[in-house]
């Protein structure tokens, strides 16, 4: 029979109230639970099992077949969270082991010894445990819904279902994740005949660490049969037992969950053969909704139809009032085509006449350049002459001209004599700022001299001839203005 060693006595002797000694106390470990699917497809969340070996460290009793009416036979003491290697599957699993001690020399209520039960466990014939453990949360493997969402959970446990997931159809059976948020509570162990999780035995030998904690007080449970009919809030304690499972919650309420999922189930029968009917009239649905909608669609396909013929009709009836409006159109459109016609031949018109105007035009500048060099001869800068007279309008252009005339016709009079005066304007003529249209014998003089002055603006300034003649020619008749 084991005995225990000093430091398991130390941490054993934390919960007594009388000391223990390595001849009146009995030690044994046990695997108590896995993250493997149980007999009732379950599966304990690895977060919850962190929680157990919490709880067993605090000191969680030994009973006889999860009998909570008759007196713990023991207690734990330590725990520890291993991964072992499945030997099926070949991947590792997460295991919840508990050190337990049994006080020798003591009655049970169930009639046998303390002594008797450790024999037993020496033996071998008393090997199988299990847990009741309670959990606030208990997912569905397959949909992720808690299992008591019964709107957005109709997965059974322990049933097989067919999954599409990544684009991939398989089937997959519905297991319950209790404990993913870690909170729940390990409230027994027991040796039972035959316990719900394969692997819970009690084991030969054992490694543990101490830490010590006050259990948590129990509350009053009621009996469940379905997860479907528990409250989603509800806490729900479960014992493991080959026998059978035993759901219990702490509160007496109960939603129709159950009959909701029986209900819409034989619905979904109904439903399939209604749909095999109706598809022969070319009627398809894949919801009793669609259907709904499908059948009303039907109902009123007539009446759409008539619509859609008096929509029809108003249609055609706009389409000729449009034809009417386009021959409209087409009227306004000849007699603005008759219009623009005639704007053309006006425009070819004008166009001639724009032509003869501009032959006009460069034949007066070509006879203002010949009576410039008849009336000044070699001294006639007829190029920059030729620019200047660019500038000026016909009319201008003909004043030029009888210029010229006027100067050789007064050549052939007579000579002109100077006088003092003309003497000192040719000398006031190296004065650009001072100069003025007094300053010289004829108008064409005059106009020879801005021309000049205009083509060195032009160059010294980056503008055109034109816009340099005109500003030449208001600069020096502006002199003129203010000298009177």
């Amino acid at each position: 029979m084991p005995k225990p060693t000093p430091e398991q006595l130390e941490k054993i002797n934390r919960f007594t109230l009388v000391p223990l000694t390595e001849e009146n106390c009995y030690v044994f470990n046990d695997l108590m639970i896995d993250d493997q699917p149980t007999s009732y497809y379950s599966k304990i969340h690895e977060n919850l099992l962190r929680k157990f070996a919490q709880d067993a460290k605090a000191g969680i009793a030994l009973l006889l077949g999860h009998d909570t009416s008759r007196l713990p036979v023991g207690r734990s003491f330590d725990s520890e969270i291993r991964e072992d290697l499945n030997q099926e599957t070949g991947e590792y699993m997460k295991s919840v082991y508990g050190s337990f001690y049994i006080p020798l020399g003591m009655n049970t209520e169930s009639g046998l010894s303390t002594d008797d039960i450790a024999k037993a466990i020496d033996s071998g014939t008393a090997f199988d445990t299990s847990i009741g453990f309670s959990a606030k949360r208990w997912d569905c493997s397959i949909c992720g819904f808690d299992i008591r969402d019964w709107r957005n959970c109709a997965h059974l446990p322990g049933k097989t279902y067919e999954i599409e997931r990544d684009g991939v159809v398989r089937q997959e059976t519905c297991y319950v994740i209790a404990g993913a948020d870690g909170n729940g509570e390990l409230l027994e162990n027991s040796l039972v005949y035959a316990g719900a999780a394969r692997r819970a035995q009690i084991q030969k030998n054992f490694s543990m660490t101490p830490t010590v904690r006050e259990n948590e007080k129990g509350t009053k449970l009621h009996l469940m049969e379905n997860f479907k009919d528990v409250p989603i809030d509800a806490t729900i304690y479960q014992y493991y037992t080959a026998g059978g499972v035993v759901l219990f919650t702490d509160t007496d309420e109960r939603t129709s969950g159950s009959q909701y999922l029986k209900q819409r189930s034989e619905q979904e029968v109904n439903f399939e053969q209604f749909k095999q009917v109706l598809s022969q009239f070319g009627i398809e649905a894949e919801t009793p909704e669609h259907l709904s909608e499908a059948l009303v669609k039907f109902q009123n396909l007539e009446a759409s139809l008539t619509e859609k013929d008096n929509q029809i009709q108003s249609l055609s009836e706009q389409l000729q009032a449009v034809q009417g409006e386009l021959e409209d159109v087409k009227g306004q459109l000849s007699a603005k085509d008759a219009t623009i016609k005639e704007l053309e031949a006006r425009n070819e018109e004008l166009a001639g006449k724009a032509e003869l105007a501009e032959t006009y035009r460069q034949d007066l500048i070509q006879q203002a350049l010949e009576a410039g060099v008849r009336a000044q001869g070699n001294a006639f800068n007829a190029t920059l002459f030729e620019r200047f007279l660019a500038t000026l309008s016909i009319d201008e252009i003909k004043e030029v001209i009888n210029g010229f005339e006027n100067e050789v016709k007064s050549r052939f009079e007579g000579a002109r004599v100077s006088t003092a005066s003309d003497k000192s304007n040719k000398s006031r003529l190296k004065d650009d700022d001072n100069v003025t249209a007094e300053d010289f014998e004829e108008e064409h003089e005059f106009r020879a001299f801005v021309a000049e002055k205009a083509e060195q603006y032009a160059k010294e300034h980056g503008v055109s001839i034109a816009e340099a003649t005109k500003l030449m020619m208001a600069k020096y008749t502006a002199k003129e203005k203010e000298a009177e």
